[in-house]
């Protein structure tokens, strides 16, 4: 088959696989959802409830549902669930005596179906105890109640090992509620500073109590479920009840049905052997796990109905087990007794953690069933009575039996005490800043220097970030970021239908077609960034990339006073540079056209401001600066740690390459030279200033000119024999080949060492003798201020942006060109020790003009973006 064939083929089959991919379900109906989401409108007294997606229905929504079937006669119901678990939620209905055949006022919508499409968008009321999908962005005029789903015992949110990723929907729903329902002041404050709602939320938690618990004390309509178990697991009713409630763990997801029954099964043998003569036995498993068990007929007889309320089944027990399951704090209204039961709780402490020593927990905690068999055999449960009142008062003496009314009253804006409604600290100024790809370089330090240097006492900070956790280097840099900040994940189907998804790709592939530009619609960008950002609004918006449009253009479209976007370097440069005849960043040169929905501009220097307007005048509403932030107390300390760094063997990486030179990328970021200030630099020579060491740090791309780099070095090497050159950096676009040819051609290897990436080149640094930096171009360069940090002799190419961040040459030396020659010619000085550095540079002044920069970007005039 010939090439264009196979091309063909592969074209055809990657985009029979998007078809493919757009036709699953989950896809369907979120592209409807966006198409529909302006199109049907919100009726009054309409009810929406979803628990456990669809799973049952059951807990606090349960409670609210049966309190305004009472108080409200013309409100309309819709209750969600998912097909194959029908009989779920009809029994848990069925024993609260709602008969849905019997109410032409309460539905029953099958999850992501139309249906459930159209009944989400048009109730005002939608009310859950855990999260809405992806899809879901709440519209202005309806009113979010999430009423959560217990206490936490286990860590949660951003406490638990990677958090931010997983609890991104939690956080986002959470953002998105009017209110949300907290049990007791534990609860609340891991709302506030474990979901990181403090600065944002504009909701208010209902520190109230929880609905679910109101069966606690109303017992009355306990008949029908008494008698479902009596029928149903052989319930005696002269025997006490035991019920073993366990959470879920990790390995149980993963492990087959037949084993995890057969666990289960061997725990209620033992239970039922030994204590069965005096108790019921019965397990009210997790849902996680009742998924993978329902249709096993060994644990039928003792496994609970997940229709079954847990609460209701709780205010009919009389002895609890349970692990870590949050089901505990509730029991603890009853008084009676609980017993704590695991086998492996070292091992979940290590992957998860818990708010409470299980030493400190309302019972005894045993890690072998005979423990808990000889314990309960005893039954003397006086043992642990103050610790159990003491939690009793800590975490659920807000419940009354009353608490759904309270709820209800709340909503219906009735009279409250104020200390039951709690709401975020949203005084200080909101940001929120696009990460980029966060990879190694200058761009991910930049961005990590400045949000671990802001002043979290005035500003409120938020990233919006992709989940790229596979990704090693993404995931060390984003460990980096200071534990202070909020994260919002770029996840789920985004709110475009098919129509204006495919206007969106066109418009995006031909940008530079300006008449296809109204396909591009911003109100569908701005609901997905709405369903992002969990309906946040901010005072700046920031995209700190600016090189790909895939993301940074939700912060174009974010509810933002101002919204920027930063220009590392020469953008337009940047947007047509090519390696081997091809672009190296084509997404930049198509995101360029759409820089007009942004306020400002912001270029990484003055120089680069200048650049940049110039060039970019059609594309950009205002420009304006923002320097790099340096982290100089880092950076002296990693320099001061022990590394070893094992030099590259460029034979053995060595292959065909195209040797072309690079030198014609441009020359328009080219300044003049201080020439007064040079002159007073170079110095009579001092054997105690002769370099032997020169090092340079940067991605391996032609515009860093590393190969005219090379070129002079080779050639000063011819004069001064005992001179080194160091080259770290990553290689980009498969150019360090070039580079590494060039330096075997010359026969430079036993003086011109490649180190490749390293995260840590500040020991190396501090050891050589000059920092060198070449390039054609520069925004603002990272690495330099590094070496100026540490007080490094610098030779650096005479690039504006160059020129003005070494103050014209005060602290360092500024080369007449950046071609062969020149480049020899300041290296020369160097090795002839005839350097002498006039100023050291402070970091600290440094810092405080780009604090003073960002605290500008709030006072800017926001200028109309462009059409």
């Amino acid at each position: 088959m010939n090439t264009l064939g196979f091309s063909l083929i592969k074209k055809g089959n990657k985009i029979l696989r998007s078809i493919v991919r757009e036709t699953t379900n989950y896809k369907m109906i979120s592209r409807l959802y966006a198409t529909k989401y302006n199109k049907i409108k919100v009726r009054e007294h309409t009810y929406f409830y979803e628990t456990r997606d669809g799973q049952n229905f059951s807990d606090s929504p349960l409670q609210i549902l049966m309190a305004v079937l009472q108080s409200d006669k013309n409100a309309e119901h819709f209750i969600v669930y998912q097909n194959r678990y029908f009989d779920e939620v009809i029994l848990g209905l069925n024993i609260q005596k709602i008969d849905v055949e019997k109410m032409p006022n309460v539905h029953l919508v099958e999850r992501n179906t139309p249906k459930y499409v159209e009944a989400q968008l048009f109730s005002k009321y939608l009310i859950t105890d855990s999260t809405f999908q992806s899809f879901f962005v709440k519209k202005p005029e309806q009113i979010y109640i999430n009423t959560w789903h217990g206490t936490p015992l286990k860590l949660m949110g951003y406490a638990m090992p990677d958090g931010e990723f997983q609890s991104w929907n939690v956080m986002r729903n959470f953002m998105m509620s009017d209110y949300l329902v907290s049990p007791n002041k534990h609860t609340t404050e891991i709302f506030l500073n474990d979901y990181h709602l403090n600065g944002a939320y504009t909701g208010e938690i209902l520190e109230i109590g929880y609905p679910r618990n109101d069966v606690f004390f109303n017992q009355n309509n306990q008949s029908l479920l008494h008698q479902y178990l009596i029928e149903n697991y052989n319930l005696d009713e002269n025997k006490l009840t035991l019920v073993y409630a366990p959470t879920w763990k990790s390995d149980e997801l993963t492990s087959k049905p037949s084993k995890l029954s057969a666990e289960y099964a061997n725990i209620y043998g033992i239970l039922n052997s030994q204590l069965g003569d005096k108790y019921n036995i019965l397990m009210k498993v997790h849902p996680f796990i009742y998924n993978r068990l329902k249709n096993i007929e060994s644990v039928a007889n003792f496994i609970v109905n997940d229709g079954i309320d847990a609460n209701e089944l709780l205010a009919m027990t009389d002895l609890l087990i349970t692990d870590f399951s949050s089901i505990f704090f509730d029991y603890l209204i009853t008084g009676k007794p609980i017993i704590f039961f695991n086998t492996d709780s070292d091992i979940y402490q290590e992957e998860r953690g818990y708010y409470f020593p299980l030493k400190s927990l309302p019972g005894p905690f045993f890690s072998n069933i005979n423990q808990v068999i000889d314990y309960t055999r005893k039954g003397n449960f006086t043992e642990y009575r103050e610790i159990y009142n003491d939690f009793k008062n800590r975490f659920v003496s807000l419940d009354d039996g009353n608490v759904t009314q309270k709820l209800l009253n709340l909503i219906d804006h009735q009279e409250m005490k104020d200390e039951n409604i709690i709401k975020a600290d949203t005084n200080k100024k909101k940001v929120l800043i696009y990460t980029g790809g966060l990879q190694n370089n200058g761009i991910s330090v930049a961005l990590i220097n400045l949000v671990n240097y802001i002043d979290y006492n005035k500003y409120d900070i938020s990233l919006l970030t992709a989940d790229n956790r596979n990704n090693d280097a993404f995931y060390n840099n984003f460990k980096k970021i200071n534990n202070k900040i909020r994260i919002f994940i770029i996840r789920g189907e985004s709110s475009y239908g098919w129509i204006k998804l495919v206007g969106k790709f066109l418009a995006e592939k031909y940008s530079n077609i300006q008449i296809l530009h109204f396909l591009y619609s911003r109100k569908q960008a701005k609901l997905n960034a709405r369903r992002l950002l969990g309906n946040q609004k901010f005072d700046v918006a920031i995209d700190f990339d600016s090189y790909v449009m895939d993301n940074g253009q939700w912060i174009a479209a974010s509810e933002a006073i101002h919204t920027y976007n930063v220009l590392h370097n020469d953008m337009w440069l940047e947007a047509h540079k090519t390696i081997g005849g091809e672009l190296k960043n084509p997404k930049t040169k198509s995101y360029l056209p759409f820089w007009g929905l942004f306020n400002t501009s912001l270029s990484v220097s003055e120089a680069t401001k200048g650049i940049n307007e110039r060039k970019l005048i059609k594309y950009v509403n205002d420009s304006g600066v923002l320097t790099n932030i340096i982290d100089a107390e880092k950076i002296i300390n990693l320099a001061e740690q022990p590394m070893i760094y094992k030099s590259l063997n460029i034979l053995k990486l060595r292959k065909a390459v195209d040797m072309t030179n690079s030198s014609k990328i441009t020359e328009a970021t080219f300044g003049d030279v201080d020439s007064s200030k040079r002159n007073k630099s170079i110095v009579e020579p001092n054997i105690s200033r002769e370099a032997k060491i020169f090092i340079t740090n940067s991605r391996l791309s032609p515009e860093k000119n590393i190969d005219n780099l090379i070129l002079a070095f080779i050639k000063l090497h011819d004069q001064f024999d005992d001179v080194q050159l160091q080259i770290f950096g990553k290689d980009v676009g498969n150019y360090a080949p070039v580079l590494y040819e060039l330096v075997i051609q010359n026969h430079a290897e036993e003086y011109i060492k490649f180190y490749g990436y390293s995260d840590n080149t500040f020991p190396a640094l501090l050891n050589a003798d000059v920092f060198l930096l070449p390039s054609h171009t520069e925004g603002q360069s990272i690495a330099l201020m590094e070496a100026m940090v540490l007080k490094k002799d610098i030779v650096a190419s005479n690039v504006l942006a160059n020129i003005e961040l070494l103050d014209k040459g005060e602290y360092g030396l500024l080369t007449l060109g950046n071609d062969v020659d020149s480049l020899y010619e300041s290296l020369s000085i160097a090795a002839e020790g005839r350097y002498k550095r006039l100023k050291d540079f402070d970091a600290r002044e440094h810092n405080i003009l780009v604090l003073r920069q960002f605290d500008s970007l709030f006072k800017e005039r926001v200028h109309d973006v462009k059409s």
